[in-house]
């Protein structure tokens, strides 16, 4: 595999009190390099919910990503402190002046929104400038769900449970940021692989060409 290319994919998935990417705030990052033993994972300490009401995550939240109140109380950090600390581990994990490929899955409907929101938060601070100037410009953005999308015409065969199954792919802590991420990174590869062969590549073809991917998916 080309290593700098390889050095410069990162796996992302966001927790939130919510499902409007415009509008919910987060509750867990969880940022991987593709191949690399080394993540950055964090709880975040969200807004509490409107007036009289002490909790932080709606129930139903909980119930999908069993993450607790008690949870985000004792181990969760600020939301700019764990924004901060997600670009600094893109910034030092990646090879530096060449393109960044960012991966998630219905990453263009809910991860990339909120990237670019949480970075347009905090973007006019002197601590973030060296990120705007230096890091995002360079990000460009694969969603794995319109990867499969080009080979798999059947749509209710590609959520991120589906295609895990349909590959044989365990995600040992669904819901939870790092457990898909964990899982997305394995998807991501073998989704890779399936549609280099479609195109009738090499099996790897794609892994090492992430460019292709991205142009390929016309996400801005």
């Amino acid at each position: 595999m080309d290593q700098i290319k390889m050095n410069n994919i990162i796996l992302l998935d966001f927790e939130t009190t919510g499902l409007n990417p415009y509008l919910n705030d987060i509750i867990e990052i969880a940022i991987k390099r593709l191949e690399n033993k080394e993540y950055y994972q964090t709880l975040v300490k969200p807004k509490r919910l409107p007036k009289g009401l002490v909790t932080y995550i709606p129930p139903h939240i909980t119930n999908i990503t069993k993450i607790t109140d008690q949870m985000i109380h004792d181990n969760s950090i600020s939301k700019k402190d764990a924004v901060y600390k997600m670009f600094q581990y893109i910034e030092d994990v990646c090879d530096k002046d060449n393109p960044i490929y960012l991966v998630s899955h219905n990453g263009n409907s809910f991860d990339f929104i909120i990237f670019r929101r949480l970075f347009n938060e905090y973007c006019l601070t002197t601590k973030f400038t060296r990120f705007k100037n230096n890091l995002m410009k360079r990000i460009k953005y694969i969603d794995t769900i319109l990867l499969a999308r080009l080979f798999i015409h059947d749509k209710e065969r590609v959520s991120q449970p589906k295609l895990c199954q349909k590959y044989n792919i365990v995600n040992e802590e669904e819901h939870r940021a790092l457990g898909d991420v964990n899982a997305l990174e394995k998807l991501y590869i073998v989704l890779c692989t399936e549609y280099s062969k479609k195109l009738k590549e090499e099996e790897d073809y794609l892994v090492n060409n992430p460019e292709k991917i991205s142009q390929m998916l016309f996400i801005n």
